[in-house]
């Protein structure tokens, strides 16, 4: 082998090696991120995620802890950064306020949330508005499925 083949050998294997490190810090980084996101909903709160930017900017991901029947952010947790050793960092100023509030683009939110870092709060906002708008959906189709069962029941002969 030349000199050259081997250089080049060897830069080929160092970014291999770069790139199953990456993979592998990655994984865990998903390991904590979801765990706690587990260990938020099991708070008997709707928990959701929200994200911001693009594959090739730096992402935002947002995740609300909101009161079901209320609909009170009760927690919110930020997670933001180039490496895979970031991790989720609690975001305070949001306790107490209401989903239709942070909807709405009208009304300010404290002074440390970025641009950025509201459209991941607003996209997990969106999430959990859709959720409990088909969950409804959901129990009125039941409901009529029921009372339609019970309608055929009682005129059988």
């Amino acid at each position: 082998m030349q000199p050259i083949d081997i250089t080049a050998t060897m830069i080929i294997l160092g970014l291999a090696g770069a790139w199953m490190l990456q993979l592998f810090l990655s994984y865990f980084q998903l390991r904590r991120f979801y765990g706690r996101v587990s260990q938020l909903r099991k708070t008997g709160n709707l928990v959701s995620i929200g994200v911001a930017g693009s594959a090739w900017k730096r992402r935002q991901y947002a995740i609300l802890v909101v009161d079901p029947e209320t609909d009170v952010i009760r927690q919110s947790e930020q997670l933001s950064g180039w490496t895979v050793l970031a991790s989720l960092k609690p975001l305070h100023g949001l306790e107490g306020m209401t989903l239709q509030d942070l909807l709405d683009e009208e009304k300010p939110l404290p002074k440390h949330i970025n641009r950025k870092l509201a459209l991941a709060l607003r996209d997990a906002a969106k999430h959990i508005v859709d959720f409990k708008t088909r969950k409804k959906e959901e129990d009125e189709q039941s409901l009529v499925e029921s009372s339609n069962s019970v309608e055929t029941v009682s005129t059988s002969p």
